[in-house]
């Protein structure tokens, strides 16, 4: 029995064998191969076929692969192997088709040797050194890349850290190689869904490599300390800039507080560890213009110590209904959950806007004054209408201020904690994320019969020997003063109002509906909203708002109405109240806690 030795990778396709001079061919069976398996259309393309047997002469050698393909060059390497420099024109047939080869010994069809596909993609810059980061341009042809759905991978020993779709044929990757990446020649793909394009020898590890040293090779939450950076053939200047990265993602929970360089390889520095910065290790970017060095395992973050002189408190407790446009049922979710938490040091986002009505971009987030979320509390921002018994219509601000922040560091109180007021007690159970490791506290089965309305709750904890001991907090956290429905309209079956007239709503009491309001003031507040699409500026969100007297009567003008959108909106209307600041005796950290009745319908405008 004869074996048939096939050890090139990628696709072996079978031949035909002429009779040929043993002494020349050898004595195993022949095997022709062509690479790559397929390319795109509009592309240039260097060919490989390989076979088993001594069959090329230096000359006399011929290619054809069909209509639309044109092959401009042939070029012997040995015996075993040509390559082929071969054009395919933009409008060449998609599809398998034969390669048709001519040498010395005779004619050989490769069987399906090739596809012509629609999408391809080139690469620029299209090789890095071991050890080197960079952003690699990936330009696509026919292809329909989508931002959220498109990945890019450069094979083993390559991290794609993030890929940033700017078109439908553009698109930037952001790459480190490893130190220990196999220089050589790699196939790269794209991933578009279900669709997988790869472009094969696209992209080259050299072997000259960048490498560094990052210490300390250790840093603990909380700590601030001074780093220094150990290059080999790196180019460290003025602009130079460090990232910190886990498991392919960036983190910003280490700060880098100040660089010195000292020349192209050696850098030093000061970096702050924020508390709540997440354990394990850390790889460290380094880049320096278009030039970037990747210390994978640069540092390692440990465990820091419980302040617990700094320990917060945030809850929440309220009653959340919504009506069903279809029915006019109403569902209900009541909320109750404890925690008790490191406030982030340093602060996240660290520079906040300062200046909310100065037309600047004090933080540099690319969001301006109102635009940015920091300022969502400012009064300049026009948060929505003052007490008592006012109108107004808001822009909503949906954007800007956000920050890659860390989790706040919890603390566990015990197994139990509970919320106790002269109405009734609340005992939260114990929680632990298996994910983010947070600790937290709350009730599973919670029902409006938890919800006594009128209390000031005092937290007990139970204590914890390795957390926070035994402790009351009174005035923990305060209720609405009643229960409260909306009477009319039902706000469901389609409601449907004209903007062009005055709209009335009125609500009551639920335990005495002939009692009108929801008895909130002094201590509480009646609000209610019509949210929509504002007419102005264009695309924006807004809402009709409104703080009326608690006498369960009040209306919207048409002045207000018109300046929303006609078409579907959201009616919400809620009681709500603000408890003082509190916080443990053994702790500087004080909190606020607010609490609400709230529900929401649907309402059609025209």
């Amino acid at each position: 029995m004869r074996v048939v030795l096939a050890l090139l990778p990628l696709l072996f396709v079978g031949c035909d064998t002429p009779t040929a001079d043993p002494d020349t061919l050898g004595t195993q069976d022949q095997v022709l191969t062509f690479w790559p398996p397929e390319a795109g259309r509009g592309t240039e393309v260097n060919a490989r076929i390989t076979s088993t047997n001594s069959i090329f002469d230096f000359t006399g050698n011929t290619l054809d692969l069909g209509g639309g393909v044109t092959v401009n060059s042939i070029t012997v390497l040995d015996g075993w192997t040509v390559t082929a420099n071969i054009l395919i024109d933009p409008a060449a047939e998609l599809g398998t088709r034969d390669a048709h080869l001519s040498t010395r010994t005779g004619d050989h069809t490769l069987t399906d040797a090739f596809s012509i596909v629609d999408d391809s993609f080139t690469l620029a810059p299209s090789r890095a050194k071991i050890g080197e980061h960079m952003q690699v341009e990936l330009i696509g042809q026919n292809t329909e890349w989508l931002s959220g759905q498109t990945w890019a991978g450069f094979g083993d020993g390559i991290e794609v850290n993030s890929v940033d779709v700017l078109s439908e044929t553009y698109m930037l990757a952001d790459i480190s190689v490893a130190p220990e990446a196999i220089p050589g020649l790699r196939d790269v793909y794209v991933e578009n869904g279900n669709d997988l394009t790869t472009q094969f020898d696209a992209f080259q590890v050299d072997r000259v490599g960048l490498s560094a040293l990052f210490d300390p090779s250790e840093v603990t939450q909380g700590q601030t300390v001074t780093f220094s950076i150990y290059g080999k053939d790196t180019h460290f200047g003025p602009r130079s800039k460090i990232r910190f990265f886990q498991y392919g993602d960036e983190k910003e929970d280490i700060i880098i507080d100040s660089i010195t360089v000292i020349d192209e390889e050696n850098l030093y520095g000061q970096l702050t560890v924020s508390n709540a910065a997440e354990l394990g290790t850390r790889d460290v970017l380094v880049t320096t213009g278009t030039e970037g060095v990747f210390i994978e395992d640069g540092t390692n973050v440990l465990d820091g110590e419980i302040d617990l002189g700094n320990v917060g408190i945030s809850r929440s407790f309220y009653v959340s209904r919504g009506i069903d446009n279809a029915s006019g049922a109403i569902g209900e979710g009541v909320r109750v959950q404890v925690l008790f938490y490191l406030p982030l040091d340093p602060p996240c986002p660290p520079d906040p806007e300062g200046n909310c009505s100065d037309q600047m971009d004090n933080d540099n987030d690319e969001f301006t004054d109102c635009y940015d979320s920091d300022c969502s509390q400012d009064p300049a921002c026009a948060g929505g209408p003052m007490p008592y018994d006012s109108n107004g219509v808001w822009r909503t601000y949906e954007t800007g201020g956000s920050a890659d922040c860390p989790a706040n560091e919890t603390v566990s109180a015990g197994d139990h904690v509970w919320l106790e007021s002269d109405c009734n007690i609340i005992t939260l159970d114990k929680h632990v994320d298996g994910a983010s490791g947070m600790i937290y506290y709350t009730k599973d089965d919670v029902s409006l019969a938890d919800y006594c309305f009128d209390q000031m709750y005092a937290l007990h904890t139970e204590g914890d020997p390795n957390g926070i001991p035994e402790e009351i907090v009174d005035d923990f956290q305060p209720t609405v003063p009643a229960d409260f429905f909306m009477v009319d309209p039902e706000w469901w079956g389609n409601y449907t109002i004209s903007r062009a007239e005055e709209v009335f709503y009125t609500w009551a009491l639920a335990d005495d509906p002939s009692i009108p309001g929801a008895l909130t003031y002094p201590d509480a507040i009646f609000v209610s909203q019509i949210s929509g699409q504002l007419v102005e500026p264009e695309g924006a969100s807004g809402y009709a708002g409104s703080i009326p007297w608690d006498d369960g009567l009040h209306s919207y003008t048409p002045d207000e109405l018109s300046q929303l959108k006609e078409g579907n909106a959201t009616f919400t209307a809620y009681a709500a109240i603000e408890g003082p600041p509190v916080g443990f005796s053994f702790s500087t950290v004080t909190t606020k806690s607010s609490s609400y009745v709230a529900v929401s319908g649907t309402v059609i405008l025209e």
